[in-house]
């Protein structure tokens, strides 16, 4: 009698990149003064990517500093005369109007004049410089590109037989197979990282028929590993035998087809073995859907249960059995 204890290794191509990217961009336009990074260059939160030539917009915050100094007291002066009832309160109100619009005016200079500063939102290296030195860029326009190296991540895609073949979970946190998922490098062959699904798709690409599925993984210090880098992730599928002893799908099991006992009233059951000393018993189990040559088992087994997978027709309650790797 046998049990399928063959493991499968599904390998799926794909591409490294960073978990968090940024495309880089001043929020107004002018010309580029001064670089302070380069190509590859790793660089802390905080740090100034490069500067924007802030002599206009300078000029514009002081004019702004003097017209709110100037609005400031002409509203003084209305405040005090309406005190002495030389003003009406029309007045006064509008002079306040004056002394407020003249402080956003100031407020937005002063942000343009921020904005003439890139710097770092988070830890990362400079992947690209899309522009020149003292190149002249429109607002918005992309400088360079940063990326984190906290966590990397892999995209692949996954046939839809293949898809069919896994639990199905409604949210990334319902998966509970990430220890059989392994990250390999093209440039690293022999090492194989661990890593976990961190989104997948929902539905199958109309035109591939497969499922988008990203991986994410960290490197190990000793390991210099960027986005762009090629590889593959693996999935190890776990051996019958494992996936009885564990519960691969929770607490349902995939079974060969070839364990099931077709009953005359349509009902299903397998041999289990009982361990002490060997014998069969047979146990009624409710099928699921058919995956391939297996077969869902939702209830019926349990944690631990040994079937048999094959010759279940030849035996009788209470036979003796062993095991024979197949």
């Amino acid at each position: 009698m046998g049990m399928d204890s063959v493991q499968r290794v599904f390998k799926y191509p794909g591409q490294v990149s960073a978990v968090k990217q940024s495309d880089m961009a001043f929020e107004v336009s002018g010309r580029i003064s001064e670089f302070a990074v380069i190509e590859g260059e790793f660089v802390r939160a905080g740090k100034v990517l490069a500067r924007l030539e802030p002599d206009t917009f300078q000029a514009q915050r002081d004019r702004m500093r003097a017209e709110v100094s100037a609005a400031r007291g002409d509203f003084e002066r209305y405040q005090a005369a309406f005190k002495h009832h030389a003003v009406t309160k029309q007045q006064l109100d509008q002079a306040r109007r004056g002394l407020r619009v003249a402080q956003a005016e100031l407020k937005q200079a002063q942000k343009m004049l921020d904005d003439t500063v890139l710097v770092a939102p988070f830890d990362g290296r400079v992947a690209k410089k899309m522009v020149e030195d003292f190149a002249n860029v429109q607002a918005k326009q992309t400088v360079l590109t940063l990326l984190s190296e906290e966590a990397l991540e892999m995209k692949i895609h996954v046939p839809e037989a293949d898809w069919a073949r896994t639990k199905k979970v409604d949210a990334v946190s319902d998966i509970d197979f990430n220890e059989q998922i392994f990250v390999e490098l093209s440039a690293y062959p022999n090492a194989e990282l661990p890593a976990k699904i961190s989104a997948f798709s929902s539905m199958a690409d109309p035109v591939t028929r497969t499922f988008e599925v990203t991986v994410s993984f960290e490197t190990p210090n000793v390991v210099s590993v960027s986005p762009g880098m090629t590889g593959r992730v693996l999935y190890r599928e776990k051996s019958e035998q494992d996936r009885i002893a564990g519960g691969f799908a929770g607490t349902t099991f995939m079974i060969p087809e070839s364990a099931i006992l077709a009953e005359p009233d349509k009902s299903a059951s397998v041999w289990v073995v009982d361990p002490k000393v060997g014998a069969v018993v047979r146990k009624a189990v409710s099928l699921g859907d058919a995956t391939g040559s297996r077969i869902q088992v939702r209830k019926g087994l349990a944690k631990g249960d040994v079937i048999v997978t094959s010759g279940v027709q030849f035996l009788t309650e209470g036979d003796l059995v062993h095991l024979m790797e197949e």
